[in-house]
């Protein structure tokens, strides 16, 4: 596993040293400029280091605080849409994501116990005015990425092991709570410490969740182990009566891998982490009587995750005092849309140009973040969940009433309106 650098220093109630300034730079005092404005991020995830980067790039002084002792080989792909790829350009590295990507040929819609297919791109010669192209990549590589660009700006930007337990605005300054009994302040503290936010809780207590009545699993299957079909540069959704799946090539180091994400309808209760093992068994019959092709993925998989699906009742509020949320921890969405990490994101930049308009007044540039994303997150999170029972359908039983019902819901104009106010979105731009 490819280690990253822990930090040794304790964080009892003092802020982290600054790092050093580039030679000729002097530090900041009180007869210079005034100190730059300090963001303190509890995780380093998407969310963590999106925002990170964005606002060291802005000129502010930034400390991550990460739970784990590393960042994780977690073997999952994910996808970046337009409205994502606008954000990480903005960041200077769209270069960065090429290297990494392994991009789809063509998107299908494929039928579960056969294996036909068609094309969701353009099909009836009236083109979207959205761009619907989409990057792949594995969740470790754009991590690694993301993290490599925070500690070139920033060397010691991230410390790990250090777990967050909640945030406060205390005397006009922010404060993260550790889960040592030790704090760090600073001028903004952000979390993005994934659904289970403790930075959340502390601000407005728990969010109960709630169980959809369906479970996910997620594996990485090498091509190699594969048949020649799956070499094939395609992202392809499977729909069946009670279930889905997700596929597409990723690649790591010119090794390719075909991601998979399946969900099915389950009446057993599963814990919500997403970290948790799977049994190839319990897979095999979650998925029995579909086409080779799926079983083959789970077959072949190095490993398979296995989790429930919860859903919590939107946030009216991320902000409180000079305190806010960005990703997961406010708006953790059903993944039938694809758009969980570009939201995130979305979120980071937004904040960032808010915090950047008004440095000098914390607050009210959290609250003008609330009021550009908090209504566009949640209409994405209702409209994720509506997807589950259109791929979920009694009418994909039968090839006689599937078809139909495939064209209707996965025609040019239905992808249309199901993803062209998504992926039109510029973080880089709109109104704040």
């Amino acid at each position: 596993m490819h280690r990253l650098r822990e930090d040794p220093r304790s964080h009892h109630g003092s802020r982290p040293q600054p790092f050093p300034l580039p030679i000729g730079e002097p530090m900041s005092d009180s007869s210079n400029t005034p100190p730059r404005t300090h963001a303190i991020i509890a995780g380093a995830g998407m969310g963590g280091l999106t925002l990170a980067l964005a606002l060291l790039k802005k000129g502010f002084d930034v400390d991550v605080y990460e739970q784990s002792p590393e960042l994780r080989e977690v073997g999952a792909g994910l996808w970046i849409s337009a409205n994502g790829a606008k954000v990480m350009a903005a960041l200077g590295l769209k270069e960065r994501l090429e290297e990494i990507n392994l991009p789809p040929q063509d998107r299908l819609i494929r039928y579960w116990k056969t294996g036909e297919g068609r094309s969701v791109y353009n099909r009836d010669g009236n083109p979207s005015k959205a761009d619907h192209t989409l990057i792949q990549v594995l969740r470790s590589e754009l991590q690694r990425v993301l993290y490599e660009a925070v500690v070139a700006i920033k060397p010691d930007a991230v410390h790990f092991g250090v777990r967050s337990a909640g945030a406060e605005t205390v005397g006009g300054r922010a404060r993260l709570l550790l889960g040592d009994g030790g704090h760090v302040d600073g001028d903004v503290v952000v979390g993005c410490d994934g659904a289970h936010s403790r930075v959340r809780q502390s601000m407005f207590g728990p969010a109960p969740a709630r169980y959809t009545g369906a479970l996910a699993w997620r594996g990485l299957t090498p091509m190699g182990k594969l048949k020649p079909q799956h070499r094939e540069a395609l992202a392809s959704t499977w729909v069946g009566p009670t279930a889905h799946v997700t596929t597409y090539p990723v690649q790591k180091n010119g090794e390719m891998f075909v991601s998979f994400s399946a969900q099915v309808d389950s009446d057993t209760w599963h814990t919500e982490s997403w970290s948790e093992k799977g049994d190839l068994a319990d897979a095999l019959k979650d998925f029995e009587g579909w086409h080779s092709d799926i079983v083959d993925l789970f077959v072949g998989s190095e490993n398979l995750f296995r989790w429930g699906l919860f859903v919590r009742d939107p946030l009216q509020a991320w902000s409180q005092g000079q305190v806010t949320l960005v990703g997961d921890a406010c708006h953790s969405m059903t993944p039938y849309l694809g758009m969980g990490v570009n939201m995130t994101m979305e979120d980071a930049f937004v904040l960032a140009r808010c915090l950047e308009q008004g440095p000098d007044d914390i607050a009210a540039a959290l609250r003008r973040y609330d009021r550009a994303r908090i209504e566009r997150a949640n209409r994405t999170k209702a409209e994720s969940l509506k997807m589950f029972r259109i791929f979920h359908s009694p009418a994909l039983a039968r090839p006689e009433t599937a078809w139909p019902y495939i064209d209707t819901h996965w025609s040019a104009q239905a992808v249309r309106e199901r993803y062209d106010w998504l992926l039109q979105y510029d973080a880089t731009t709109v109104e704040i």
